[in-house]
């Protein structure tokens, strides 16, 4: 984006930004929704930042008012829909999300890193997005390499889950989070069914990618997302060489398929 009339025409498109987090600080979500408001982003799909947790396995109590406290942001602010964050390594975490689903939560996620999405570990909240209709966001490092974070989902555990459970919602997120996204894309094309979905969400700035992505994955599965980081986010759409008429599937037709909730 390079002006004002760039800006404008954002606004106008009333983007729906499907990976945003909210925090324990108020001072944070307040700057979190003057952001919201100068892009026009007309609804977030917020979980807790992960961080704000404490430790990257958080408590069930931790969690829990992780959850509480983004209940408090979606009843203050008509811009942000809730997504219930989990631990998949705490039992508990089951009834609480299905309780935040009845209250009129939109999701799951983003499930973090806190242990790999095994199917017997994730089973529970498939059965629980399944029910409800809604998705699942789950954070994918999207690397080749030997890392220090061996309990990062990967697209192909994604891709996995997503064969298993066809009714599923399952959403990658941030394709421009880091690592080889040119694999996970080449994954994805390889993947090959319908319930698999990316957000386009990261702090990278590689050129083609989302060039790509409408090249070789499903066009109608490509959904906006930030991860808060809106203005790259943003840039990264904007500066595709792909028709209009996508970009504002990306930001605005596709989410709202994904999401049925008001």
């Amino acid at each position: 984006m390079s002006s004002i009339s760039d800006l404008y025409k954002i606004k106008k498109i009333r983007m729906i930004d499907v990976h945003v987090h909210g925090f324990l600080n108020d001072h944070m979500n307040n700057m979190l929704l003057k952001y919201i408001k100068i892009f026009g982003i007309e609804k977030a799909f917020i979980s807790i930042y992960p961080f704000d947790l404490g430790r990257i396995d958080p408590s069930h109590e931790d969690v829990l008012k992780g959850n509480i406290k983004i209940k408090e942001l979606i009843n203050r602010e008509k811009s942000f829909r809730g997504m219930v964050y989990v631990n998949l390594l705490n039992s508990e975490d089951v009834d609480m999300a299905e309780r935040f689903l009845r209250e009129g939560f939109c999701g799951i996620g983003e499930i973090y890193r806190s242990v790999k999405p095994r199917p017997g570990l994730i089973k529970p909240y498939i059965d629980l997005v399944i029910e409800y209709d809604v998705p699942i966001l789950i954070h994918v490092a999207h690397r080749l390499y030997p890392r220090s974070r061996p309990r990062e989902a990967s697209v192909y555990d994604l891709c996995r889950i997503a064969f298993k459970w066809p009714k599923a919602k399952i959403i990658v997120s941030h394709i421009a989070g880091g690592g080889d996204w040119e694999n996970s894309i080449e994954i994805l094309k390889r993947c090959d069914v319908s319930n698999i979905y990316i957000d386009t969400g990261g702090s990278v700035g590689d050129s083609g990618m989302i060039e790509r992505l409408v090249r070789e994955f499903r066009r109608e599965n490509i959904l906006f997302g930030s991860d808060n980081i809106f203005s790259t986010s943003i840039a990264r759409i904007e500066d595709a060489d792909v028709d209009e008429d996508i970009k504002i599937m990306i930001y605005r037709e596709n989410p709202l398929k994904v999401f049925k909730c008001d």
